[in-house]
């Protein structure tokens, strides 16, 4: 079922044409990932979905009932609330379901005939709509989202006005997902994601029964998600199934059949031409007159196939001046940790050889972009010994991109920084796509992209032999993070990058740092190969623990039933009542902990069905009694959750 439908779209900005004639169709379930250059008008198909953009021609439908969630790059919120109060905004009607119904049950206990009925019928209405709203899982919905996408408990009760720029997207993040709309419009997603956090979006993705529509230049996203992919080029989008690495595929052979379709086309109307030249007024002038017509006819026709224009993408290598020694950084018992008593590693001990790709992977504020900095002496380590190796000229490309001058043009900050030559200047300003007038753009004026090319024009021209990068590919469509991995493949020099972008990790580095504070993995290979040891690894501790489990299970007697007695009268808690064997279900294993929440929510449901049943009220006792239990069960279930989520933490 299709839940929206762009038709016959046209939009300019000025003299401008985004759209021309552009068609998009989204049905439910479909996962779409949505690619083209920086500026091709990918937002703007968003905001036309949500009606924040009208097209000058053509109709946007969103099919009615459809709930569209929009995430946004610059998300908005009420800086008076903490983390927690506002990701519970996600969940504002079905508060207000859950104190109506209890306004309900407590009505019930206090009318009868015509007006119980009435009250009931109620009821069963508001408990519908509460079980489609999510029902009684709202709370470990929220709390699972919101841990998962990387927002920590301890950030719960932070005021939302102190939060990063990262944290901020995370949050807005969280709120569009726990909403559960029909359609999932998302613009980068992944950005300010760590790995694991980009993992879970994944895995979330996967089993939603909603569409998405996903913005992202992440192609092993692209690659795990995405069920067709919208290419939205030259003022179009052209559809192609499947996924990314499919897209490229099906692209390139669709263009070489066009290619190859144009160029019998133009030789048969150079044909055609050259018989109308030469027999125009000679004997066969009638025929010639009509293959004149019926070429005239065709040259103003939609069946003209046009040439395929390749757009214009960086292609650049990194010239190095010297040869750099075979040992090119040496660091031992290396330790950074912050004034907190936070512990980022302790003790790093590694070496790099001349032509290592090293690629720095761990989660956010593991010290990943730290390491560097110390590494360059940006920063003090706390201990430790770095050394350099000989004939080194390192270039440092640094994800902030804060050390321009914003009043400076383009030509004047690349010359400024690399004392290059004027034709050498505008010779690799063209390279990367800078050409005319864009040399006197201001740096203030740049846009993210443009500020990252920017700064690879500065390192071409310093002419590096080891480059230290950090997040490279932030900021840099889909066709210039290709670019950029070509280049790196082609550069003869050593690279210690950090990255998430996993694509990128499988295509430019071979060995892999992976920081888990305090301590460092040192891997012998890309991603994907660590992500399948980390899989192998899980599993077969997976496998142990339930061969151990089972072979305590079987040692273990059985233990004779006891006779039931009362429990002996308790003292008030007391601090001990930390240890988790004080709590009500502390002696209770993980997996008995799951067995009994979900017994307990069906035990809920069961009584939910007999408190919006006619004849439970008709005996008042036994009304009585079912509300009783439910209110008790309600108790069990958050005393439930509470061990289960101490047990987390």
């Amino acid at each position: 079922m299709a839940l929206a439908a762009l038709s016959n779209i046209e939009k300019t900005f000025g003299e401008r044409v985004i759209f021309k004639d552009l068609n998009l169709i989204v049905d439910r379930g479909e996962r779409l990932g949505l690619i083209g250059d920086n500026g091709a008008g990918k937002s703007t198909i968003f905001k036309m979905l949500t009606g924040q953009l009208k097209p000058d021609v053509g109709s946007v439908a969103i099919n009615k009932g459809t709930k569209v969630g929009h995430l946004t790059q610059d998300p908005h919120f009420d800086h008076e609330n903490t983390v927690m109060d506002e990701a519970e905004l996600a969940f504002a009607e079905l508060h207000r379901l859950a104190h109506l119904l209890r306004d309900l049950e407590h009505k019930m206990a206090e009318v009868e005939g015509d007006e119980l009925d009435a009250v009931l019928e109620k009821y069963t209405q508001v408990q519908g709509d509460f079980d489609l709203a999510g029902g009684y899982a709202w709370q470990h919905k929220l709390e699972a989202t919101l841990q998962g996408v990387g927002l920590q408990k301890d950030t719960w009760e932070q005021s939302v006005a102190t939060l990063s720029g990262g944290q901020k997207s995370r949050l807005a993040l969280a709120k569009i997902l726990i909403a559960e709309p029909d359609l999932l419009l998302l613009d980068e997603p992944t950005n300010h994601l760590d790995l694991a956090a980009i993992e879970w979006l994944e895995n979330y993705l996967l089993q939603y029964d909603g569409a998405a529509i996903i913005i992202s230049h992440d192609r092993y996203l692209l690659d795990r998600l995405a069920t067709r992919i919208a290419w939205l080029t030259r003022s179009q989008i052209n559809s192609y199934p499947g996924s990314y690495s499919a897209f490229e595929v099906q692209r390139e052979l669709h263009e070489k059949s066009q290619q190859r379709a144009y160029e019998k086309q133009q030789a048969d109307i150079d044909k055609q031409d050259e018989f109308v030249r030469r027999f125009k007024a000679g004997q066969r002038a009638r025929q010639a007159k009509g293959r004149e017509k019926r070429l005239n006819a065709l040259l103003s026709s939609d069946r003209m196939i046009d040439a395929v224009t390749k757009s214009a993408h960086i292609h650049v290598s990194i010239q190095t001046d010297q040869r750099a020694g075979d040992r090119v950084l040496a660091v031992k018992e290396l330790s950074k940790g912050f004034e907190n008593n936070k512990k980022l590693w302790d003790n790093l001990k590694f070496e790099v050889k001349r032509g290592e790709r090293i690629g720095i992977i761990g989660p956010n504020g593991a010290g990943k972009s730290t390491l560097l900095k110390v590494l360059l002496a940006e920063m003090d380590a706390d201990g430790g010994e770095i050394k350099w190796g000989s004939n080194l000229n390192v270039g440092y490309y640094d994800q902030t991109l804060g050390n321009f001058d914003p009043e400076l043009t383009i030509f004047e900050e690349v010359q400024e920084e690399s004392g290059a030559k004027d034709n050498e200047v505008r010779s690799v300003l063209g390279t990367l796509l800078f050409t005319g007038d864009d040399h006197f753009k201001q740096i203030k004026l740049l846009s993210g992209g443009e500020r990252a090319r920017v700064r690879l024009a500065e390192l071409l021209l310093e002419k590096p032999n080891v480059l230290v990068l950090d997040e490279p590919t932030n900021h840099l469509d889909i066709a210039s993070c290709g670019a950029l991995e070509k280049t790196l493949k082609e550069f003869n020099g050593t690279i210690i990058c950090v990255s998430h972008d996993r694509y990128f990790l499988d295509h430019a580095v071979d060995r892999l740092f992976v920081i888990n504070p305090p301590d460092m993995e040192d891997f012998d290979g890309n991603y994907t190969k660590w992500a399948a040891a980390e899989r192998a690894k899980a599993q077969a501790a997976k496998e142990a623990k339930a061969v151990k489990d089972k072979a305590q299970a079987k040692s273990q007697p059985k233990a004779a039933p006891k006779p039931v007695t009362p429990p002996p009268q308790q003292k008030p808690a007391t601090k001990k009542a930390d240890n988790p064997y004080m709590r009500p279900f502390g002696k209770l294993s993980m997996k008995d902990l799951e067995k009994q929440i979900a017994d307990t929510e069906i035990a809920l449901g069961q009584h939910q069905q007999q408190l919006a049943d006619v004849a439970t009220f008709k005996d008042a006792a036994k009304g009585k009694r079912v509300q009783n239990e439910y209110a008790e069960l309600e108790k069990k279930l958050k005393a439930l959750e509470e061990e289960y989520y101490a047990r987390e933490t």
